[in-house]
């Protein structure tokens, strides 16, 4: 969840600011439904209603969606913005919109669920031949000299702090990826990777490989990833590590050690994401081939491996045949979300637990406090 300095900093972004305003100046027509998907604090929505649209849906499942509506007051727009604080995925609306406006990919479109969130919007939301913002995203990749980059992913793990081998956690640190920050140097031409048309687009899974010829002697560390957004047919933006830095940044995606790399070197990396659940597994199988032939880097790496859990415990626990078993955690608040169906008050469900679960909470407050957290994500909003 974002906080409201995260919202101002996406606000005061110009370079994405501007061409979205841009987009939806040309999209949105005098009496047009709109909708606002992701709205945060809703400027969007906002400058929909500026263009005239008659009904903004502006769809948030986060409580900034509360001043939100406290701005649309500010501003003498309340009348015309409908703030519903949930999923948009589970929104039914009495009518379609002429336009969708969103932006609620991360550093890339390959985000949480964003691209389900469209498609799903694209079918049941969108009146024939309505507008989505943005129109597509194009995915470039290319291969870079990152020193102090690459340093932050292996660098504490591999220099033998206080002389000891703390190399196994270099293992999980290599299959890790992360904002790239200036300054890195672009080894390569930067090729394309994948196109997300949002007209089209069903799966939300993308696979492709990436091929090039090294023209001069330089070290590389790994691959930025970035993506050229297409709002409309004139508006635009790019989080590319050669533009001005955008609030996104640029994705980075190590290579366990640095390659010394020749004029005449060939590189390959196919390079997948793959959604499951509500994250994406990035993986890259990246090969390196001398002019004379010999093999300088050949290493599957992937997100998958990146986190503490031995990837074979991971995968027992995802398979459809596992039986689990809930921890204490996960009994205390299958007990909590039991009473709130209920309808029981929630100092009753604090007292409860409180009992029920001796030596979890040291005072009815604690309790109290856990029962109102599931409370505040679980509980249906106010009407």
């Amino acid at each position: 969840m974002y906080d409201i300095g995260a919202y101002g900093g996406m606000i005061a972004d110009r370079g994405r600011m501007a061409p979205y305003a841009q987009a939806l100046g040309r999209a949105v027509k005098p009496g047009a439904v709109v909708v606002d998907i992701g709205s945060g604090t809703g400027i969007f929505a906002l400058i929909a209603c500026q263009h005239g649209a008659r009904k903004v849906y502006a769809i948030e499942p986060n409580d900034a969606i509360h001043v939100a509506r406290r701005i649309a007051r500010d501003n003498g727009l309340l009348d015309r913005i409908e703030f519903i604080q949930d999923i948009s995925t589970r929104v039914t609306l009495e009518e379609r919109a002429d336009v969708i406006v969103s932006d609620i990919r991360g550093i890339l479109p390959f985000f949480e669920r964003h691209i389900p969130a469209i498609i799903d919007a694209r079918t049941r939301l969108l009146a024939p031949g309505g507008v989505l913002i943005p129109r597509r995203d194009t995915v470039w990749a290319a291969l870079v000299s990152a020193p102090e980059l690459h340093q932050r992913y292996a660098g504490p793990w591999n220099d033998r702090p206080f002389d000891l081998d703390m190399s196994a956690a270099a293992d999980l640190a290599i299959n890790g990826w992360g904002k790239a920050r200036r300054p890195v140097e672009l080894v390569v031409p930067p090729a394309p990777w994948v196109t997300v048309d949002y007209a089209e687009v069903e799966s939300a899974d993308a696979d492709g490989e990436l091929t090039w010829e090294v023209a001069r002697h330089v070290t590389g560390h790994g691959l930025v990833l970035w993506f050229d957004a297409e709002l409309d047919e004139r508006a635009g933006f790019t989080n590319a590590p050669t533009e001005p830095e955008l609030i996104y940044g640029s994705a980075f995606f190590p290579w366990p050690s640095p390659v010394a790399l020749e004029a005449g070197d060939s590189v390959s990396v196919r390079f997948r994401a793959r959604l499951v659940g509500n994250d994406y597994v990035f993986t890259w199988e990246s090969r390196v081939t001398g002019k004379a032939g010999a093999e300088k880097l050949q290493r599957l790496q992937s997100s998958f491996f990146g986190p503490p859990q031995p990837p074979a415990a991971r995968l027992k626990r995802q398979s459809a045949a596992y039986v689990p078993r809930l921890g204490k955690d996960g009994e205390i608040d299958a007990a909590i979300l039991a009473a709130l169906a209920e309808g029981k008050p929630l100092g009753d469900i604090a007292r409860d637990i409180q009992e029920r679960f001796h030596g979890a909470f040291a005072t009815w407050t604690d309790a109290l406090t856990r029962v109102g957290e599931l409370c505040v994500k679980y509980a249906a909003p106010d009407v």
